[in-house]
């Protein structure tokens, strides 16, 4: 999740916050929110519905959300 959201903000994993959110992260945007999400999809095979894109602001939304979504699509 965090090399993810590292690879969309051209940096790397470690110089994120421990927690990663539009309020500790500078040039976390609108736009990069749906980058981070588009990235999300494609690195997981899931499928984020797009009206859910605004709850997820935090890389600890963001990784209990995806890993709920693979669980499902594993089963």
């Amino acid at each position: 999740m965090r090399a993810v959201i590292a690879a969309v903000f051209g940096i790397a994993p470690g110089e994120l916050p421990e927690r990663a959110s539009p309020e500790t992260v500078a040039g976390w945007s609108s736009l990069r929110q749906v980058r981070i999400m588009l990235a999300l999809e494609q690195e997981f095979g899931v499928e984020i519905d797009p009206n859910l894109i605004p709850a997820l602001t935090s890389d600890g939304a963001m990784t209990a959300f995806v890993a709920d979504l693979v669980a499902e699509n594993a089963a």
